[in-house]
């Protein structure tokens, strides 16, 4: 997608703010050199962070198994139940053999702790594992190093796990069948509007309508307007990123088919409140529609409510592991779509779906190239590999997720202290009105010259103009807010950062 070819190079009324944070990064790291470049653009923390080391330590034990369990001389698909003790002394035999008594020690030890952990969520997703078992999920046919196709809903291993964790998480039960793996957030985004767009079904054809909040991640605002939708926005304060009391009276009379929620929110990083929530379920059940929610950073947010408690039939819910375990590479997200939404949908979409087939069955066939027939059904599009690495972050990376929370929220705190503003208690992004910090003259100042001059002193945000509604820009002018993003670099990088934006700006 190309920008705007005026005397900017760019235009924050028109132009893919994606395309455009890529512009000032070129200029950025051409002005200062990329080692000084403060870059609060990109969503994704592995800038600031690498993925959780014990569980990456862990994984690399499996893959080591897996080449002494499957190769051209034994294959673990041949192996019993009679022989769990067999195997199980092969694996203290191969740690000992092949790494020091220390390394071999603390390795045995994650083994151990990560079966039983299986066999609990197993348990509690009501199968009756013991450790065989476990084994033979992981290592039956090569899984865990990407030897063969997967279950193109996600391996069984994989989604116990993943469904126990949100059941723990949200506080209601998540089956393991309640889930789609997709190959991270933006898969299953993308997936739904292939299924029920034009190409798919057709229940969202150019002219419907639809709604979604505003603020919210611009993706969401392209999409839709690409497709000729009728988008309609309810807004939300963008310094609380709740909704007013009358919020949804004032949209009148409309009928969207199809409401879409980020929450906790992208560009904010604020969460809804309980009562926002009951009122967007009030006002989905009152229009009759279905949310597609997307939760990303809920995890960062433990026992936070989701929509899904208060519309459970009624949403479609998308996550992914890959900010919480700081592994966005790994490409591992789902559908969660509860049974009763399941059954609620598919008999409301009866029209919009094939003969017989339900809803999640559905966006199983159409998650995967070509059409939405299910004409690659027997592949999964997230890797065994990616898959289990997930889990071996999801059970063993506890301790390292809290502390990476906790340098995050250093890094929240740090970057309103230096701009001199109050902490609104947010957490992984920031959206600031640049003008809200300029003197009188900076003001003055377009807003694209100030992401230039900000980005020829070395620091990238995210112009977020087209992160708000047609209608909340046609109330106010949003062109100088910006996003940032507060885990891509270390806390003193985060203060660095904020400083020259603060000193630009009040100069």
């Amino acid at each position: 997608m190309a920008l705007t070819d005026n005397e900017f190079g760019f235009d924050l009324a028109k132009d893919n703010p994606f395309v455009i944070f890529r512009l000032l990064a070129k200029i950025a790291h051409e002005k200062v050199g990329v080692g000084k470049v403060l870059d609060l653009s990109r969503g994704d923390p592995g800038y600031g962070f690498a993925p959780n080391v014990r569980s990456r330590k862990f994984y690399s034990f499996l893959v080591n198994l897996d080449t002494a369990f499957n190769n051209f001389e034994t294959h673990f698909k041949d192996r019993t139940k009679n022989s769990e003790s067999e195997i199980l002394a092969e694996v203290e035999k191969f740690a000992q053999e092949n790494y020091s008594e220390k390394v071999a020690g603390e390795l045995l030890a994650d083994f151990d702790e990560f079966v039983e952990k299986i066999i609990t969520a197993a348990q509690n997703q009501n199968l009756d594992w013991g450790k065989f078992e476990v084994l033979f999920e992981l290592f039956k046919y090569s899984t865990v190093s990407g030897g063969t196709y997967h279950d193109p809903y996600g391996e069984l291993l994989a989604r116990v796990i993943v469904a126990d964790y949100h059941s723990k998480n949200l506080g209601i039960p998540v089956k393991y069948s309640d889930l789609l793996f997709t190959a991270g957030a933006s898969h299953a985004i993308g997936t739904f509007f292939k299924a029920f767009g034009e190409e798919g079904s057709g229940l969202l054809k150019k002219g419907d309508t639809v709604m979604i909040t505003s603020p919210v991640y611009f993706p969401y605002m392209g999409i839709m307007e690409a497709r000729g939708l009728n988008v309609i926005c309810v807004s939300a304060n963008p310094e609380t990123g709740q909704f007013s009391a009358d919020a949804f009276e004032k949209l009148g009379d409309v009928k969207p088919k199809v409401i879409f929620l980020v929450d906790p929110d992208n560009p904010t990083g604020l969460n809804k409140s309980e009562e926002s929530l009951k009122m967007l379920a009030d006002f989905v059940e009152k229009v009759d529609a279905v949310i597609v929610s997307d939760e990303v950073y809920h995890s960062f947010h433990p026992g936070k409510k989701s929509i899904l408690n208060f519309a459970p039939q009624r949403t479609i819910r998308i996550d992914a592991r890959s900010k919480i375990e700081r592994a966005t590479g790994c490409r591992f997200g789902e559908f969660i779509i509860l049974e009763e939404a399941n059954e609620f949908i598919s008999e409301k979409w009866r029209e919009f779906l094939p003969k017989g087939m339900k809803l999640l069955e559905y966006l199983h066939d159409a998650k995967a190239p070509g059409g939405v027939l299910g004409e690659f059904r027997h592949t999964t599009f997230v890797s065994g590999p990616g898959q289990i690495l997930s889990i071996c972050h999801i059970l063993l990376g506890e301790s390292e997720r809290a502390r990476y929370a906790k340098i995050v929220r250093e890094n929240m705190k740090v970057w309103y202290e230096n701009l001199g503003l109050d902490y609104p208690n947010n957490f992984y992004y920031s959206l600031v009105d640049l003008n809200s910090l300029a003197s009188e003259e900076k003001k003055k100042i377009p807003a694209e010259q100030k992401f230039l001059d900000l980005a020829e002193r070395g620091v990238v945000l995210i112009p977020s103009n087209l992160f708000f509604s047609k209608e909340d820009r046609a109330i106010a002018d949003h062109s100088n807010y910006a996003r940032a993003s507060l885990p891509n670099l270390t806390t003193e990088q985060v203060g660095k950062a904020a400083k020259i934006i603060h000193e630009y700006l009040a100069d």
